[in-house]
């Protein structure tokens, strides 16, 4: 039974075992409950219901405990082919320049090889041409010597009408004529080497031939005289006939 003299409210809490009293070391009930609910809430409590320290997570609480894939992402695949196509890229690049610089190489090396060629040939052909000058100097030379002894060794021409004389007349290729008096005794030389100082034909390059009755005469002839070559009337008429090989 209530005490006599007690407080109808005091006796209302503590009938009621749930209740509290209306201060806890010094707070309010209503204080005492606002601190269980802020506990309740931030220890995933729920005011109310008994609370377990253990409990694992729901699978709705993704905001919280994010799910972990293992699939690889588009955008690190995508990065992952860039980079290999930017590899393949350099690869490519690399391989060029080392083409191009092998080319340029070898494109030198034959420039090189060319103007050494060509700088062979220019010197084997300069040298060719200053032999042939020489060679040609030389036989100018020597023929220019020939005819000045041929010049001094032939005979003083006699008259036309001296005993013994023969006047030799010689049709040119071009149709000119050249004519001299020898004697009889005269050798043969001595007509090729006057037709020689002419320098109408050059030496050993021709023949005189007789039309009628034909003979040919050649400067291998030269050491017989006019006589024994029957080269003996008053005017012999020969022709000039030019040797081809």
């Amino acid at each position: 039974m209530p005490h006599p003299g007690a407080s109808p409210v005091l006796n209302n809490h503590q009938s009621s075992g749930g209740d509290f009293p209306s201060e806890w070391g010094g707070i309010s009930s209503e204080e005492h409950d606002e601190a269980v609910m802020l506990e309740a809430a931030m220890f995933g409590g729920v005011f109310g219901r008994p609370m377990h320290p253990f409990s694992m997570p729901s699978h709705r609480s993704s905001t919280y405990y994010p799910q972990i894939t293992h699939s690889s992402s588009p955008a690190l695949a995508e990065q992952r082919l860039l980079r290999e196509q930017q590899d393949d890229e350099y690869l490519a690049s690399l391989q060029a320049d080392q083409e191009k610089e092998l080319k340029a190489l070898q494109d030198a090396e034959l420039h090189r090889l060319e103007e050494t060629t060509t700088r062979e040939v220019a010197l084997k052909k300069q040298k060719q041409e200053q032999e042939e000058r020489r060679k040609k100097q030389l036989e100018e030379e020597e023929l220019e010597s020939s005819l000045a002894s041929k010049q001094a060794s032939l005979p003083s021409e006699p008259p036309p009408d001296a005993e013994g004389a023969v006047t030799v007349v010689v049709r040119m290729p071009d149709g000119s004529r050249q004519g001299r008096c020898f004697l009889k005794t005269d050798k043969l030389k001595f007509l090729f080497d006057f037709l020689d100082i002419g320098r109408i034909c050059k030496p050993g390059t021709y023949r005189l031939v007789r039309t009628y009755p034909r003979r040919t005469f050649t400067s291998s002839e030269g050491d017989v005289s006019f006589s024994d070559l029957g080269l003996t009337s008053k005017q012999e008429a020969l022709f000039l006939e030019q040797i081809t090989e």
